[in-house]
């Protein structure tokens, strides 16, 4: 069985070396902007060129028997071209839906399930309305699109911090501000003080056969994940109820196939959605070493509609990103950080400071033992 993903990323990678073992074959889709470095060796990879009919790109692919994705941001049109060839997961539907942050929340407001207030602002439209709409300052704007790891989101605590968003909207609308992005539209959304913020990762398979991981706590800095902790501490039996019905109910009302992550904020005994994410996910990267299958073997499993595997726990669980701290071609793995109970994912890219060049994930038999090891991981990384 072959199966193509669109993109070529650490996640593709690390999506086919877990499909290996089970006798999958590879391929891989990529945009001419992206480097392939990441999945060398693991599969064809063919780069889509502008005029390439869904068609051709099937063939090119070797034509495979599904598709998927490891990214929000794909070609919607062009994944239901290609569905007229082989089944694509998950459905470009619920790609398109949760590629839009407005789409997004409409979808969980849909289901019944919690949210942070919010509106949305298309263009000229009044940012003080739409802030009065869901009870005032302090508020997040972000774009409906072309947003990750906190690009083209801002924080309004005070009435000069939306004279300030005012002024770079005008520049976003004329085009001449450094927030680029495709869609003149924002969700503002009512800052909330949450306590933590936890993830959890579900997969269904094409039958409808559904599990999912124990919830994680996720450590952010400037938007961008550092750290994952499974179990979550001291997570509440009501709070871990309610994230593992989140899970279930998005998977089952989509009709989804392959793996769902759902990030959400911890308040109080509520639990708020934060944001989906149609494909494996960053805070379960701990599921390679420390599950009885990880997150990419389980939708492997799922889009090929096999029975999916145990996610049953072994001991605490950490996963610590390793992040660029320069502009660098320098690819080498640092194996010191390789030691019993702790290992090392290298994706072999081109480093700049931010980007996620690799991570380390970490076993440990209590929770004070892997705050020690993930601290030891991060002055190794970040002080070196």
């Amino acid at each position: 069985m072959r199966i193509s993903i669109i993109g070529c990323g650490q996640l593709s990678r690390m999506l086919a070396l877990a499909g290996w073992p089970m006798g999958f074959e590879f391929s891989f889709l990529a945009d001419p902007r992206e480097s392939t470095r990441c999945i060398s060796g693991l599969g064809n990879t063919v780069t889509f060129a502008n005029g390439m009919s869904a068609e051709e790109i099937y063939k090119a692919l070797g034509q495979p028997d599904v598709i998927t994705i490891e990214r929000e941001a794909v070609d919607v049109p062009l994944l239901k071209e290609l569905k007229a060839f082989c089944p694509v997961y998950p459905d470009p539907d619920i790609a398109w839906t949760i590629q839009n942050r407005h789409r997004e929340k409409s979808l969980v407001h849909e289901l019944g399930l919690a949210t942070s207030p919010w509106s949305r602002i298309q263009g000229e439209e009044s940012l003080p309305d739409a802030i009065e709409a869901i009870g005032g300052l302090p508020v997040v704007i972000k774009s409906t699109e072309d947003g990750y790891d906190g690009h083209n989101q801002w924080v309004l605590d005070t009435p000069d911090q939306i004279a300030a968003f005012e002024s770079d909207r005008k520049l976003i609308l004329k085009g001449e501000s450094k927030h680029k992005h495709s869609l003149l539209e924002w969700i503002v959304e009512k800052k909330i003080s949450f306590e933590r913020e936890i993830s959890v990762i579900g997969a269904r398979n094409v039958d409808g056969d559904i599990t999912s991981y124990i919830p994680g706590e996720n450590v952010h800095q400037n938007g961008i994940l550092h750290t994952t902790i499974v179990p979550a501490p001291k997570l509440s039996e009501t709070i871990r109820a309610k994230a593992e019905n989140y899970i279930s109910t998005l998977l089952e009302q989509t009709g989804y196939a392959g793996v769902l992550a759902v990030e959400c904020f911890v308040v109080g005994d509520d639990l708020l959605i934060n944001e989906l994410a149609p494909r494996v996910h960053n805070s379960g990267h701990w599921t390679m070493d420390g599950a009885d299958t990880s997150q990419f073997e389980n939708h492997v499993r799922a889009i090929a509609n096999l029975p999916l595997g145990s996610t049953q726990q072994y001991g605490v669980a950490g996963m610590h990103n390793l992040l660029g701290k320069t502009l660098s071609d320098d690819t080498t793995p640092p194996t010191a950080l390789v030691k019993p109970k702790q290992f090392l994912h290298w994706y072999g890219k081109t480093s700049r400071p931010g980007r996620k060049i690799g991570h380390v994930n970490v076993l440990a038999s209590s929770q004070e033992e892997l705050a020690e090891k993930l601290e030891s991981v991060r002055k190794q990384w970040f002080d070196a």
